[in-house]
């Protein structure tokens, strides 16, 4: 049974298959974000070309687009009030994306501050789409 004293960060009550039962994908809109994704790694590579790590500039941009950019226009939740939320976020750490990796970009990488601020920004998004999305308070 689901309690509502039980919902949060580290409720047991909803699995993950229940969770992944409440979501719903496009496979073309899915398809069409990878993409773009790509298309925008490689931009973000191209403007870096030359400079040390650029490459890694490309693909962890790449990978960062696509892991917002999917959310954003291709997962929706049986809930409306919840897949709202969940576009939101996706585009609102989207947008601190594409910020960030064309900053790194035009003005240089230097790996460590790359990694922990991307890593960070990336890690949170994730933990903060699962807790919304396994949330049933918005039914």
């Amino acid at each position: 049974s689901c309690h509502p004293e039980n919902r949060g960060f580290g409720s047991t009550s909803i699995t993950y298959a229940k969770y992944a039962d409440n979501m719903k994908w496009n496979f073309f809109l899915t398809f069409i974000s990878i993409l773009l994704a790509l298309l925008l790694g490689y931009w973000t590579f191209s403007i870096a070309e030359g400079r040390d790590n650029d490459t890694i500039c490309g693909v962890c941009s790449a990978i960062c687009f696509i892991a917002t950019l999917v959310p954003t226009f291709a997962v929706g939740h049986e809930s409306g009030r919840i897949a709202v939320n969940l576009r939101i976020l996706a585009g609102v750490c989207f947008a601190l994306f594409v910020i960030s990796h064309f900053c790194f970009a035009i003005f240089g990488v230097k790996m460590p501050y790359y990694v922990i601020v991307n890593g960070i920004v990336l890690l949170i998004f994730l933990a903060l789409y699962y807790a919304i999305g396994k949330t049933n308070s918005f039914k």
